[in-house]
C-alpha cells in the first residue's frame, strides 16, 4: 500500500502547492482543510487506503471527507459519508482543487437523494419455474420463506420481500448479484420502482 507522502506526490500540483504553503489546518464554512500533519493522522484513523485505495482525504466537513484521486491527472474534488466508504458513495464537489480554492473550500448543496433511504422492498418479475433465482433472493435479503413456499410466492407476484429495507446498502449488494436486478422492487406512492436504476449501462 502506496504511503500518504507518496499519494500526495500523485495529486493535483494546485493541491500539492497548497498544501506547502500551509502549517496549520485551515478552517472555511466549516470545512477542515488538513496540513501535511493532520493529512497524515486523518488518512491512517480512516484507513482511507484501505477503503478508497488510490484516493487521499484531503479534508473535512462533519461526518463527510474531502477526497483527491491520485492518478497525476488532477481531476475533481470528491466528497462522501465516512460511515462506509466505498467508491460507489462519491459525488463531486468541485470538477478540479484549483477551483474550490478559489471558492473559499464553498460546499455544493447536497444532491437530490435518488433513493428514500428505507422502504419496503417487493420481488417481481422472476419466471415462475426459476426457484433458484428466487432462492437467491431469499439470501441476498436475509428472508425466512420457507423452501416449500416458493413456488406458490412466485405464483404471486409481485409480493413484499422486506419492511424498511436500507435502499443503498441493497443497491450496493446488487452490484454483486446482476441476475436479481431486473426483480427487486421498493414501493413509493406511486407504485413500485427498481431498486438497481433501469438507466445504468451495467443493467443492460
Amino acid at each position: 500500500m502506496e504511503t500518504v507522502e507518496q499519494l500526495v506526490s500523485r495529486t493535483d500540483a494546485a493541491y500539492q502547492r497548497w498544501l506547502a504553503s500551509v502549517t496549520d489546518d485551515v478552517v472555511a464554512d466549516g470545512v477542515v482543510m488538513y496540513c501535511l500533519e493532520s493529512l497524515l493522522e486523518r488518512n491512517t484513523t480512516y484507513g482511507i487506503g484501505e477503503w478508497l485505495t488510490g484516493y487521499l482525504m484531503i479534508g473535512q466537513e462533519g461526518d463527510r471527507g474531502f477526497f483527491l484521486r491520485c492518478d497525476d491527472d488532477g481531476g475533481p474534488v470528491f466528497r462522501a459519508g465516512l460511515g462506509g466508504l466505498g467508491e460507489v458513495d462519491l459525488d463531486v464537489a468541485a470538477p478540479v482543487f484549483e477551483v474550490w480554492l478559489c471558492s473559499g473550500f464553498a460546499v455544493p448543496p447536497d444532491p437530490e437523494p435518488e433513493l428514500p433511504p428505507t422502504a419496503d422492498v417487493h420481488v417481481g418479475r422472476i419466471p415462475v419455474d426459476e426457484v433458484q433465482l428466487l432462492v437467491r433472493a431469499r439470501k441476498l435479503l436475509g428472508a425466512d420463506w420457507r423452501f416449500g413456499d416458493l413456488r406458490g410466492l412466485l405464483a404471486t407476484q409481485p409480493f413484499l420481500a422486506a419492511r424498511s429495507a436500507h435502499l443503498y446498502a441493497l443497491r450496493r449488494d446488487l452490484e454483486h448479484a446482476p441476475e436479481l436486478r431486473p426483480h427487486l422492487f421498493y414501493a413509493t406512492d406511486h407504485g413500485l420502482e427498481a431498486v438497481w436504476p433501469t438507466d445504468s449501462p451495467e443493467s443492460r
